[in-house]
């Protein structure tokens, strides 16, 4: 009986594990790259921006008004309000599809990620959701 209860509870976390975004927070940073381009990325909090990160806009651009595309939901973020690329201010982010708010944004403490072997780090910046 414990074995059949254990073996409903693990289907059922790796059910949920493998939903789309549901309504997690999702990170905004900086794609660091030794010799190369720098990015602008966004990935959903809690996973490694590392491996999945994906591109917003160079780091030279705004990551306002431009969309991306996570876990099969396309999102832009409004209200930037900074002039440097490092601090834009992302007031908000909002799904694509029908303009509807996903949540606000909020600066968090610079956090460098070593993305050790790979070709990048990446620097944290703001937290949305």
């Amino acid at each position: 009986m414990h074995f059949a209860s254990s073996t409903a509870q693990l289907i059922a976390g790796l059910a949920l594990a493998a939903l789309p975004v549901a309504h997690g927070a999702i990170s905004i940073g900086n794609q660091i790259r030794e010799g190369g381009t720098h990015f602008n990325v966004a990935w959903v909090e809690g996973l490694s921006p590392c491996t999945t990160d994906v591109s917003i806009a160079p780091e030279s651009a705004s990551v306002c008004n431009r969309n991306f595309r996570l876990d099969g939901t396309d999102y832009y973020l409004v209200g930037c309000s900074g002039g440097k690329p490092y601090a834009q201010n992302p007031k908000r982010l909002r799904r694509a599809k029908d303009n509807s708010l996903y949540g606000t944004c909020s600066a968090v403490s610079k956090k460098e990620i070593d993305c050790k072997g790979n070709t990048h780090n990446v620097i944290k910046r703001y937290v949305c959701g």
